[in-house]
């Protein structure tokens, strides 16, 4: 008959399980003097083992945040990967621009200042700038021409 094999995780359980309870079991001054003759400072060893409990509490505490900025960051990076081609000539950014503007009077406020509420102050390089963040934004995707096939 084959031998069984051991289980080695077993036998170290087992073993952990007796030190805590023999630990468990102990008095105060017993693992105070203990500690003292193994060359540990218990005040230190409190002081390390509390630093140990806060830091895996707050690690704990801050599990929804760290998986919050990970999605987070994985939004950004699909926004950015997204293409978006803008017209090649300044006339075909403007036209374009004044089009997203006029569908989007929202978007309008949120871009122009009252100065520039007319769009002839913009410079060619403030509408290409405007342009980007919206595409990069995903929002000049509805004013995309449909791919001839």
């Amino acid at each position: 008959m084959p031998e069984k094999p051991r289980d080695y995780e077993a036998e170290l359980r087992a073993i952990m399980d007796a030190l805590a309870e023999s630990v468990a079991e102990a008095s105060d001054e017993d693992l105070l003097a203990e500690a003292r003759e193994a060359g540990e400072d218990p005040r230190q060893t409190a002081a390390r083992v509390r630093d140990v409990l806060k830091r895996a509490a707050k690690d704990y505490e801050q599990r929804h945040l760290r998986a919050a900025e990970k999605a987070h960051e994985e939004q950004v990076r699909s926004i950015r990967m997204r293409p978006y081609v803008l017209p090649d000539t300044p006339e075909g950014r403007r036209k374009l621009f004044t089009l997203v503007v006029t569908r989007k009077p929202k978007l309008r406020q949120a871009l122009l200042t009252l100065q520039n509420r007319e769009f002839k102050n913009l410079t060619d390089a403030d509408i290409q700038s405007c342009l980007e963040h919206l595409g990069a934004l995903g929002v000049l995707r509805e004013f995309e021409e449909p791919e001839e096939e």
